[in-house]
């Protein structure tokens, strides 16, 4: 594992950094701002929607399909939570969240389970698209379809609030109707898992995520839920471990990384910036010394969420951040920080490198009412890189 972190990695996240708890609450308080502004012209932002609405008209019917049996199998899994009090327990939530008080924001299982029913749905939407669709890339899609008797194994770092389970379980029976269940016709009344890859999920979080896991997966694979989005246990497994990161690994976190195939940081780096940046990047240094030739890397986050990491220029002369003036601090960018420590030594080739990609909720999911919640249009930076071999 490297322990060497360059001069530049010594970070600390801009004071004016905030996390998002939405995904696109920034773009939402930008847009209010305008409209308070008098005399402005809204004829362009109204364009602009339109031409949002006629992109989500082209939405691949299957796919839309599948849309809603996620939203199905959120809702239905916590149907309990669906009373008057939730939007207040979302509130509080919300609330520990901007402050970045992770441990007040998931003290208790019913906080959690809020944060899933607000959160994880619109992001499991997105993922399904994301990687179906080929905008992660290629080679991430074509992962899933069978080529091999090999089980495709998956490591999501942050990935213990089931958006990542949901979604991938989604992009599975999507790119493998033969084994799908979500079309209620005949020819698919019944699962085929023959043609269908299987698949191995580890999914490692800080938090106490495993009972809201075992109730995703639970749904998902009992014939007698009748879930849209039934998956087959030997087919598709899960584990959740209760790992932080920037601490010492466990040998259960040490082996899924060592043989997954992808390694997905999911709206994750940005908060383990913000909480460590030193440690963050000693841990983004240490994914070559953990993953095994030809694994690739994914990290998505929100685009613009946090602002400018301060990180010190080198040759500065000072050891601390604290210590050091405003001379010797550069202004550095998500985006950046990742390309350089994962880059530069040639350990990883970036095989797609988008700051700014906007995902949309389709029309259609919003004009239905499909789900009793706010679902929220992602602005999103996407990373994936290919680790080189070692020679």
């Amino acid at each position: 594992m490297v322990n060497i972190i360059p001069e530049w990695v010594v970070v600390k996240p801009s004071r004016q950094s905030k996390r998002p708890p939405p995904s696109s609450a920034r773009s939402r308080q930008q847009q209010q701002q305008q409209q308070q502004q008098p005399g402005r012209n809204t004829r362009k932002p109204k364009e602009h929607t339109k031409r949002k609405n006629d992109q989500n008209a082209k939405i691949n019917p299957a796919l839309l399909r599948h849309f809603e049996a996620i939203l199905s199998t959120f809702h239905d899994t916590f149907a309990h939570l669906f009373t008057p009090a939730l939007p207040s327990l979302i509130q509080d939530v919300k609330q520990s969240l901007y402050l970045r008080d992770y441990v007040a924001a998931f003290d208790s299982p019913e906080k959690l389970q809020a944060y899933v029913v607000r959160w994880s749905v619109a992001r499991a939407l997105a993922y399904c698209e994301m990687i179906s669709s080929g905008w992660l890339s290629q080679e991430v899609t074509e992962s899933f379809i069978q080529q091999s008797n090999n089980r495709l194994k998956i490591a999501c770092i942050g990935g213990g609030a089931g958006a990542e389970l949901v979604g991938i379980a989604a992009v599975q029976s999507f790119l493998n109707p033969k084994g799908s269940t979500v079309d209620d016709n005949e020819e698919n009344s019944s699962q085929d898992i023959s043609n269908v890859r299987g698949l191995d999920l580890t999914l490692l979080d800080f938090a106490t995520w495993t009972p809201i896991i075992d109730s995703l997966y639970g749904h998902l694979t009992d014939p007698a839920k009748q879930s849209k989005l039934y998956v087959d246990k030997s087919n598709f497994t899960v584990s959740c471990h209760q790992q932080d990161v920037l601490s010492s690994l466990s040998e259960a976190t040490v082996a899924a990384m060592t043989s997954a195939d992808i390694v997905t940081i999911l709206f994750t780096a940005g908060e383990l910036y913000s909480q460590s940046p030193t440690s963050t990047t000693k841990f983004i240094m240490s994914l070559h010394a953990l993953t095994k030739p030809g694994a690739l890397l994914v990290i998505v986050d929100s685009a613009g969420g946090f602002e400018e990491l301060d990180v010190l220029k080198k040759g500065s002369g000072s050891s601390t951040v604290e210590s050091s003036s405003s001379s010797s601090m550069g202004g550095y960018k998500l985006g950046f920080l990742l390309d350089k420590t994962l880059t530069s030594r040639q350990q990883w080739e970036t095989i797609t490198s988008q700051d700014a990609k906007w995902w949309r909720v389709p029309q259609e999911l919003r004009d239905s009412n499909a789900y009793p919640l706010e679902l929220e249009n992602m602005r999103s930076l996407i990373r994936v890189y290919r680790r080189n071999n070692d020679d």
